[in-house]
């Protein structure tokens, strides 16, 4: 192969890694919808519905109603978390419950 050759395909490299980088990029950033979310924090969507309701979780309403979430924010609101998975999954648990309750129209007695 010749210099010049080599070096056109050099350019067609570099070219074809700075607009993969710029898709990669754009997808990162995008904004997740509700139901990506959830999938991607493994949560159900009740659940989801109760932190963003409780505004335990990043969110954002541009247009007052549809959710949107960042998922560097979402990766950001995780890693600060300083609950184990055990007291996550208690404290799950528990509002699962909660709901189960207020469905059936049951409230916790006083102790």
């Amino acid at each position: 192969m010749k210099a010049e050759e080599i070096k056109k395909q050099l350019a067609e490299i570099k070219s074809l890694i700075k607009r993969s980088d710029d898709i990669a990029y754009r997808q990162a950033s995008k904004p997740l919808n509700f139901n990506q979310a959830a999938d991607y924090l493994g949560f159900s969507h009740s659940y989801l519905y109760k932190l963003t309701s409780r505004k335990i979780i990043p969110c954002h309403r541009p247009t007052g109603k549809v959710l949107f979430f960042s998922k560097a924010e979402l990766d950001d609101w995780v890693f600060s978390r300083e609950h184990s998975a055990e007291s996550r999954a208690q404290e799950q648990t528990k509002d699962e419950g909660e709901d189960d309750q207020a469905e059936s129209g049951q409230e916790d007695e006083p102790p």
